[in-house]
């Protein structure tokens, strides 16, 4: 069963699943005398105890990255949400996080519902591994949390600033962590083929048969390659599949690049070694979405573009693969739902945000032929 969310701020609200309690209601007088040394007190224990479990987090959905079987990452990710309501609960009953000021309180409320949802989305992405949930709710599903998630970062970002600056106080290091680093990572980052084969993403009304036949491998082949003891496959699972199948596209066209273009191409390479963190929207840490945004913003043009991947599809022009030019943003899925957007360099090169950081890629390579959604073209 999935968690209430908790309204904020914790005063006056409700617990979670059923256990009501009611907080004292503080006197906003008492606290308008108290002195800085109240309010810095509040914020930073606020942050020396949600930041370690952040971290804790963060090096859990790294790990889960790593993982290569489908039944060990799923029971990862059901092991962190047992960890997120363990610490949920803990919270609910801890004295000092129930009596902080109100503006504290309201910056404990966007950490805590980040982490109410995070814990959602891995139940719902668990339904949907289980075939509980369509493709089409599942999609959905996925932008709602991005956006949330964003939301909560956002809010999180502008109260904190207005609380330091209203109440003249010194974040500590962990403060500084939850403001430079990010609201909640990600449970989806993009991971990078990790052999010289290439993969192949499974879709519904996929059979080995049919696999096999499209890379040019017979299923003894096909399941060989992938230690497979069926025949049975799953929606999005991973298959390693001989490269030298699957013709490379077409090379663009050489076409005449515009200053604004080359800018764009030019600044976007500055970047590369740039970490990756989910919600990241400076070199301090990108996420695929945050990085396109910034270069955009950033690269001497001053172009605005959506916030999400999601709305970075919906935007600009559609290019065709064979006439994509410098500059276009190129669109990648992860099953059915478009979860990565990098910068078109040149000569089937793009850009864009791995797990591990800014890097290069090959739209030739197996993996990004068959996870290529599409191209949108910004500068015109």
């Amino acid at each position: 069963m999935k968690k209430e969310k908790l309204l904020v701020p914790f005063i006056a609200a409700s617990v979670l699943v059923g256990a009501s309690v009611t907080t004292p209601v503080f006197s906003h007088s008492a606290y308008a005398a108290s002195s800085v040394s109240v309010y810095q007190k509040d914020v930073n224990s606020l942050a020396d105890y949600y930041a370690p479990f952040y971290k804790t987090v963060e090096k859990k959905l790294k790990e889960i990255e790593g993982i290569k079987d489908d039944e060990k990452a799923l029971a990862a990710y059901d092991q962190l949400a047992d960890q997120i309501d363990q610490f949920l609960t803990k919270t609910d009953k801890n004295y000092a996080m129930n009596h902080l000021n109100s503006e504290a309180d309201q910056l404990q409320g966007y950490l805590y519902d980040s982490l109410i949802a995070l814990y959602n989305y891995i139940v719902d992405l668990e339904d949907y591994a289980y075939g509980d949930v369509s493709d089409a709710e599942f999609n959905k599903i996925s932008a709602n949390f991005e956006k949330e998630i964003n939301a909560y970062n956002t809010q999180f970002q502008q109260k904190a600033k207005s609380y330091k600056t209203k109440r003249k106080v010194t974040f500590n290091a962990n403060m500084s962590y939850l403001l430079d680093e990010d609201i909640q990572p990600s449970p989806t980052a993009p991971s990078t083929p990790a052999d010289s084969n290439g993969t192949y993403t499974v879709k519904k009304g996929d059979t080995l048969t049919a696999v096999a036949k499209k890379y040019g491998m017979t299923v003894a082949e096909l399941k060989k390659l992938n230690n497979l003891k069926t025949d049975a496959l799953k929606v999005g699972q991973v298959l390693k599949v001989k490269s030298a199948s699957a013709p490379s596209p077409a090379p663009a066209p050489q076409t005449s690049v515009s200053a604004k273009q080359q800018q764009i191409v030019s600044y976007a390479k500055t970047l590369i070694g740039k970490p990756y963190k989910y919600g990241g929207t400076t070199p301090k840490g990108f996420d695929v979405s945050g990085y396109t945004q910034y270069v955009y913003k950033n690269a001497g043009s001053n172009i605005s573009i959506p916030r999400t991947v999601a709305d970075q599809y919906k935007s600009g022009t559609d290019v065709k693969q064979n006439s994509l030019q410098a500059g276009d943003l190129v669109f990648f899925k992860n099953g059915k739902s478009v979860s990565v957007v990098g910068i078109y360099l040149d000569k089937q090169e793009f850009i864009y945000v791995s797990s591990k950081g800014v890097k290069t890629q090959s739209l030739s390579t197996a993996y990004w032929k068959n996870s290529y959604a599409g191209a949108k073209r910004i500068i015109k």
